[in-house]
């Protein structure tokens, strides 16, 4: 009589390793289903609203919250805002989830905007070859910047330039790891006066970076201006 006991319930135990177990259900999505409303069809597979618990497990792990066909270890589906909430003591208005090397996540304070405003340029004769004309600023976080440029130039005769150009260099005399690789930055000229105001994209590397400029024509004077508004450049870091 004992061996009987034993040998059904080991038979039950072995049965039910192999089943799949549904919880407020007799029709299971997966290993384990459980339908919290207790609203599923008795067969078939049940409609998106009957989903929206339900909790399932499939055999591969995948995990599905709101979802019977879950595509990752954890999928959570909702119509609604705020499906997702993670408590832990670092949570916070504003904050952000980051994920360290190890894929630990935890909610961190979102950085500030890095926006850097160059030095001040001063009044210097503009030549033929690149120049520094005093504006430069310095990066401490590598990456791709928004570059814009600020300058102003007033050149005798009239009409005598054909353009005026523009690199950042870490160097004040030659180009060192300038933001343009190509080429420099080139703009044309109106009548009394050269001018750079736009806005370029580089990928900036961590130190000073020096503005140089030069124009092409005929001028005898193209003299740059002295204010932080036409002698100048601002970065922002994109993120």
């Amino acid at each position: 009589m004992k061996r009987k006991i034993v040998s059904g319930i080991a038979l039950i135990w072995c049965t039910a390793i192999y089943s799949q177990v549904g919880i407020n259900t007799a029709n299971p999505q997966g290993v384990l289903t459980i339908d919290a409303a207790k609203d599923n069809p008795s067969t078939g597979v049940p409609s998106l609203a009957q989903q929206a618990n339900d909790l399932n497990i499939l055999s591969n792990g995948n995990t599905g919250i709101g979802t019977d066909t879950p595509t990752n270890k954890l999928h959570v589906s909702s119509t609604s805002n705020g499906a997702f909430r993670i408590a832990d003591g670092t949570e916070g208005n504003g904050k952000i989830f980051v994920s360290d090397a190890n894929g630990v996540g935890t909610w961190q304070n979102s950085a500030p905007p890095v926006i850097l405003n160059s030095t001040t340029g001063i009044s210097t004769q503009v030549q033929s070859t690149l120049t520094y004309l005093g504006a430069s600023a310095t990066v401490a976080i590598p990456g791709y910047y928004l570059i814009s440029p600020r300058l102003i130039t007033d050149h005798t005769p009239a009409n005598c330039s054909n353009f005026i150009a523009y690199n950042l260099s870490k160097s004040t005399t030659t180009l060192v790891n300038q933001a343009f690789t190509i080429q420099d930055a080139h703009f044309a000229p109106s009548t009394l006066f050269d001018f750079i105001f736009s806005t370029n994209v580089a990928f900036l590397s961590s130190g000073t970076y020096y503005m140089l400029v030069r124009s092409s024509g005929t001028c005898t004077s193209n003299a740059s201006r002295a204010t932080s508004g036409e002698n100048g450049f601002t970065l922002t870091l994109l993120r």
